[in-house]
């Protein structure tokens, strides 16, 4: 099995390609279980069953006026698309999603830093 460098990452946010202004990125996949315990049910465990499932996308870096104008750009109550590879394009994660967090910060003896947060509407694919 061939690992990849994280380095090799891509992110396109809204048909924009933001890899050289990010530096970190997750893409965690969630889902929603239904609690089914019962009084009959046995023991003192709980019982669930499948439920929805969704993703949340945290990305971040150096602060710019070139990704501050993206980011900001997404917060218009629309879904964008994005695109995201962990490998540089042998795997690509995309689908749409919603803005749902965007802060920056401002250090006096560092960079200033932005981070984002996106919840995914819709089905996500893998290619």
């Amino acid at each position: 099995m061939a690992f990849v460098h994280g380095k090799e990452a891509t992110m396109s946010i809204d048909a924009t390609d933001i890899s050289a202004q990010v530096d970190t990125t997750s893409l965690n996949r969630v889902k929603d279980l239904a609690e089914v315990t019962t009084f009959a049910s046995t023991g003192d465990n709980k019982e669930h069953i499948d439920g929805l499932r969704g993703h949340e996308i945290s990305i971040g870096g150096p602060w710019n006026a070139t990704v501050d104008a993206v980011i900001y750009g997404t917060d218009d109550g629309s879904s964008v698309a994005f695109s995201y590879s962990p490998d540089g394009g042998t795997t690509t994660y995309a689908g749409n999603c919603f803005l749902s967090n965007y802060s920056f910060t401002s250090n006096a003896s560092n960079r200033n830093e932005w981070s984002a947060g996106f919840s995914t509407t819709g089905a996500v694919t893998r290619t």
